[in-house]
């Protein structure tokens, strides 16, 4: 509930705090004292659009401040902002300002964290509401009918079955859209990927296949640098030619003295073991470059395959990916996208079969759940009728209207609530009707019969005494008095049968001071409200009869 609001530099408000209770408050006050600007400051806590208007005379800021008290469960929005913004309330207080700013700009902060104003709009709309004149009236949405009812009917476990069942019927409608999706881009592409799998299968080429035959082009087109240096390396080796004595001659010679040395000094034989080893081991050199040599031809029309090859991989890294890798994975998608086109239309088959009953169970759920809703309908109609009789509204009829449409998550239903308030008139939706005192006892009625349902803990009414006088404005305090024990209801009355009812009463007045207007609110009580009640039923709080008038309306119950 609203515990406390705080007013700062808006309008003709300086300062002005408002400590609330629970219960039914009233906040009274002669015409132009202000009362209409507590509604203005309220409704900046709901998100509305700001005005430098609304500053100050002088000031170059207006701010309006609330802390709400949160009972459990914490609301949906409130409670994702929360662990969104990683935040706790503390002793269950929620604390909301907004500061408007002569530039133009705004900010606002809940919790001492900045927001948004859709983050505010949101939230507050789960902990505030205003019937005033077509003011933040959420009865008037369809949607919030529509909560309002099932909330009244207990259709909780209706539209839970209902939602399973949409939840699923979405789900297999966005795997077909997508699977068409894929077929149609397949058979756009079809020529184009049956043309690329043709010529890339033609070809066959395999990984690292192209680094291969680069290799083997590089060694065909160096073949007279690498046969004559190996000749002349053999010959080094061997001896011939100019080399009349090789390498390895001259080796087998080194090894001979050694071998005479060693004769002389056994130490040497290690060396000689050693050169033993690598004679042996040149040899072995000397007879693998000879047989390399042996087997080296040159073939011009090898060297053009290989290059009319390498070619060949070149165009399909060109056409179809950076590497072999690349066009052999472009290989295998192409194969799958004309698989998919070509074993799609089976599985599209299963998918409309799959959706023909999932739909089924969708329309059964709805129907379920529409019955279940005219239900509470019914029974909801009779008991706003019977609490508009007593509000003065004696002929009126209350209906809540039906209109099937597409499924959606909440069912196949739009309601709208509609009113004939004089015999003779077609019905309408509440939202056409005119009169701004004939709404706001529509949205009281409305309301009284919701009070255990309606989750919205702060209810706040301005005009609802507008053209009524008499039973029936005490039919209207009882009201307010019934729904009070249920919520915090604050009232903006100008009828004292009303305000006298009220567990708590405001009074808002305005002076004038050093040529500026000020309007101030403070809470009234013993004779101090007692001669506002006075004032309010003959517009003077001195008169015995005022007075003693007041006194007896105050000490009835209502």
């Amino acid at each position: 509930m609203l515990e406390r609001l705080e007013i700062h530099n808006y309008a003709l408000i300086e300062d002005s705090v408002l400590e609330l209770e629970k219960g039914f408050s009233v906040i009274t006050g002669e015409t132009g004292a202000g009362k209409s600007i507590i509604l203005g400051a309220l409704s900046l806590l709901l998100g509305e659009k700001t005005e430098v208007q609304s500053i100050r005379s002088g000031c170059d800021s207006a701010t309006v401040s609330a802390s709400f008290f949160v009972h459990s469960p914490v609301p949906p929005h409130l409670g994702s902002f929360l662990e969104r913004e990683q935040l706790e309330l503390e002793d269950d207080t929620l604390l909301v300002s907004r500061t408007i700013k002569s530039n133009g700009r705004s900010s606002i902060t809940m919790c001492g964290r900045l927001c948004t104003r859709s983050d505010l709009a949101l939230i507050t709309s789960e902990l505030l509401d205003i019937s005033a004149q077509r003011d933040h009236q959420s009865l008037l949405s369809s949607a919030h009918q529509l909560a309002v009812l099932d909330s009244f009917g207990s259709v909780g476990e209706q539209k839970g079955s209902y939602r399973i069942c949409y939840e699923r019927v979405v789900e297999l409608k966005t795997q077909y859209r997508q699977y068409l999706e894929k077929m149609e881009a397949s058979k756009r592409e079809e020529d184009y990927l049956r043309f690329a799998v043709d010529e890339i299968v033609k070809v066959g080429p395999k990984s690292g296949e192209d680094e291969e035959i680069q290799e083997q082009v590089r060694r065909i087109a160096s073949f007279e640098q690498i046969y004559d240096a190996l000749s002349l390396c053999m010959e080094l080796l061997h001896g011939g030619g100019e080399n009349t004595q090789g390498a390895l001659s001259q080796l087998h010679q080194a090894k001979t003295q050694l071998e005479h040395a060693q004769k002389g000094d056994p130490s040497l034989s290690a060396y000689a073991q050693r050169l033993e080893s690598a004679s042996i081991e040149l040899e072995d050199i000397y007879e693998s470059l000879r047989d390399y040599l042996g087997g080296m031809s040159y073939s011009e029309a090898e060297l053009d395959r290989l290059q009319g090859r390498l070619a060949l991989l070149q165009r399909l890294k060109k056409k179809y990916g950076y590497s072999l890798d690349a066009v052999l994975a472009f290989l295998a998608e192409s194969q799958q996208k004309l698989n998919l086109s070509e074993e799609g239309e089976i599985l599209l088959s299963k998918l409309e079969k799959q959706i023909s009953l999932a739909n089924q169970e969708l329309a059964n759920a709805a129907l379920v759940l529409r019955t279940k809703r005219r239900e509470a309908a019914q029974r909801l109609q009779e008991d706003v009728e019977q609490r508009l009789k007593s509000l003065g509204m004696k002929e009126a009829r209350f209906s809540i209207l039906f209109q099937e449409t597409e499924p959606g998550p909440s069912g196949s239903d739009e309601v709208s609530f509609a009113i004939c308030a004089n015999p003779g008139l077609p019905m309408r939706s509440i939202k056409d009707v005119a009169s701004g005192g004939e709404l706001s006892r529509i949205m009281l009625a409305v309301k009284t019969s919701l009070a255990e349902s309606d989750s919205i803990p702060t209810l706040i009414f301005d005009e609802v005494d507008a053209g009524i006088g008499g039973s029936v404005a005490l039919a209207v305090a009882q009201q307010l008095v019934h729904l009070g024990r249920t919520h915090q209801v604050i009232v903006i009355t100008h009828l004292a049968s009303i305000a006298s009812k009220a567990d708590t009463q405001f009074v808002v007045s305005k002076d004038i001071r050093n040529q500026m207007s000020y309007s101030t609110i403070r809470i009234v009580k013993g004779d101090a409200r007692q001669k506002e009640i006075a004032r309010m039923l003959s517009g003077d709080d001195n008169s015995p009869e005022s007075l003693e008038h007041a006194k007896k309306l105050l000490q009835e119950t209502p």
